[in-house]
């Protein structure tokens, strides 16, 4: 009898906890909206492992999100050094090119001031930013975060961003280049954005677009998903719905011709020799490729890809989201210290 009454009050609890992630999953994170549906399932096809994840995706908004993310103290299991090398290599990399190009567009708005880089890695962008910025940045690994520092005298904070101990109205710029599809909670953290920005501060972000032509053609191989690692998925629309509802006001939006297409061109191939029973290599840990595919890939960078990435970039459909928001500035009567009506 009393094994009986256990193995019932058990399935209550767990039919509870079902009905619970049920809720959190029916309902969108980002506007409260109940007008949602499943939108995806896959696994972490970066590692190649088995563990397959649902996305939802809210009908109103058209934001995307992990129905049910690793815990925050499980999470760090799917940060491998295989991750972080790779992300890192990349940063160093595309440096001359990317980082020139987030500057620039930095310039156009600010000149000069207290500059925070959210995820700042090895430093590669900050070290962009030497002249006439008072640099600061938020890095979650500790060795990376130490990298950072020496190489740009920057200020690093080492740890969850919401964490860190900035005053309110500290900075005049915060970056944020792909990091705002790895929060648990964007509401709370953008939150803290504009809690850090001076009135008239510039919020500046680089992310994956969820609404990109490439991925609706690639579907679950499309490497922009980044599963468990990406919790949440943005498009323009969803963007400009959630940083509009916290009070920032829009000053550039655009899907540049960012273009995933060789990272998830390399998923489906694994994927074909998994079915054929064939060992696959996880995009983790790649090997070389020789001579001949280097330029065959070369080549369709610079052709079809090009011209796919370019046209859909120009159709508002591009691979990435680049984005600028800014803090309202005070009014003359919050100036006075008169009271807003």
């Amino acid at each position: 009898m009393e094994v009986a009454t256990e193995t019932s009050e058990l399935t209550r609890d767990l039919a509870a906890r079902d009905e619970t992630l049920d809720t959190r999953a029916t309902v969108c994170p980002l506007c409260g909206s109940k007008t949602t549906r499943e939108f995806l399932r896959a696994p972490d096809r970066f590692h190649l492992r088995r563990e397959i994840y649902k996305l939802m995706r809210c009908e109103d908004c058209t934001g995307v999100w992990l129905a049910d993310p690793p815990a925050p103290g499980e999470m760090g299991l799917h940060y491998s050094e295989d991750y972080h090398r790779a992300i890192t290599k990349s940063g160093e990399t595309v440096a001359q090119y990317r980082w020139q190009r987030h500057r620039d567009l930095i310039s156009r708005y600010k000149q000069s001031g207290a500059i925070l880089d959210i995820g700042c890695s090895s430093g590669a962008f900050l070290g962009t930013m030497k002249h006439g910025w008072k640099l600061h940045g938020i890095e979650m690994e500790r060795a990376t975060a130490e990298k950072a520092r020496l190489a740009t005298g920057a200020e690093i904070f080492v740890g969850n961003a919401m964490d860190a101990p900035f005053a309110p109205e500290s900075f005049d710029a915060i970056t944020c280049f792909d990091v705002l599809e790895h929060v648990y909670n964007p509401r709370e953290f953008l939150s803290q954005v504009m809690q850090w920005l001076k009135p008239g501060g510039m919020f500046f972000a680089m992310l994956p677009n969820i609404d990109a032509w490439e991925a609706k053609i690639f579907g679950s191989y499309w490497y922009g998903l980044e599963l468990p690692r990406h919790t949440f998925h943005f498009s323009p629309k969803s963007l400009r719905r959630v940083m509009s509802s916290l009070g920032f006001c829009e000053v550039l939006m655009n899907t540049p011709a960012a273009s995933h297409w060789d990272a998830s061109m390399s998923y489906l191939y694994s994927a074909g020799l998994e079915k054929l029973g064939l060992e696959a290599t996880p995009l983790s840990r790649p090997k070389r490729a020789g001579i001949p595919e280097r330029l065959v890939r070369k080549a369709l960078r610079m052709t079809l890809v090009k011209a796919f990435s370019t046209t859909a970039s120009l159709a508002g459909a591009g691979g990435g989201i680049e984005a600028v928001f800014a803090k309202p500035p005070l009014s003359k009567s919050r100036k006075a210290g008169v009271p807003k009506t």
